[in-house]
């Protein structure tokens, strides 16, 4: 084990539904598309990630030749009500509008309250093995954002990242912070793309 730990998180490729804005959390769809999906590195042997399809189907064209750990506590946040509903469709709706007005404080109806989403994600990061220098985790754009709230160099709000579905995030820890659960020494951003042969 070296002295340098790093965690790179990537948002699954697009669904149907992501594509058009439906709220998506537990449901349990299929990638869109994936004949466009490249191959990011081949010598990749361990994956983490969430249990849904998405999250499987795009580690497996993202790492081909690598395992994939499943872990339900990274699954995307449960929207309960508004599940596979889109804005338009949900926009005289009450209960949304508070959610909307007040997400930290106000649950879905039937879905996760904010602070138990980010608490199981936490706790699901904190439980990866410690014994590694370098982590591959395709996950939800919820699960990214609480966990570069939780771990990045510098505190920021949740909604203040933007997580594409083409980017990844790359968190560099001392090895004696990432066995404490505290946070990273520096966080980048870089394209999702194929890694370059030698």
């Amino acid at each position: 084990m070296g002295d340098i730990v790093t965690v790179c998180l990537m948002r699954h490729a697009p669904t149907k539904e992501n594509l058009e804005k439906r709220y998506l959390g537990w449901t349990d769809a299929p990638l869109a598309a994936t004949t466009e999906l490249a191959v990011v590195d081949a010598n990749v042997d361990k994956v983490y990630g969430s249990d849904l399809l998405r999250c499987r189907e795009t580690a497996a064209h993202y790492f081909p030749n690598a395992s994939y750990q499943t872990e339900p506590r990274f699954r995307e946040t449960n929207f309960g009500a508004f599940e596979g509903q889109t804005y338009e469709e949900l926009k005289m709706n009450a209960h949304y509008c508070a959610w909307l007005d007040d997400p930290i404080h106000t649950p879905p109806p039937q879905g996760e309250a904010f602070d138990d989403f980010v608490t199981r994600v936490v706790d699901g990061f904190n439980h990866l093995p410690k014994d590694e220098d370098h982590y591959y985790l395709v996950v939800h754009g919820g699960v990214i954002r609480a966990l570069l709230v939780a771990f990045a160099p510098t505190e920021q709000p949740f909604w203040s990242y933007q997580v594409p579905h083409d980017k990844q995030f790359v968190l560099t820890f001392s090895r004696k912070a990432w066995e404490e659960g505290a946070r990273c020494m520096s966080l980048s951003e870089a394209p999702i793309t194929a890694k370059p042969t030698m």
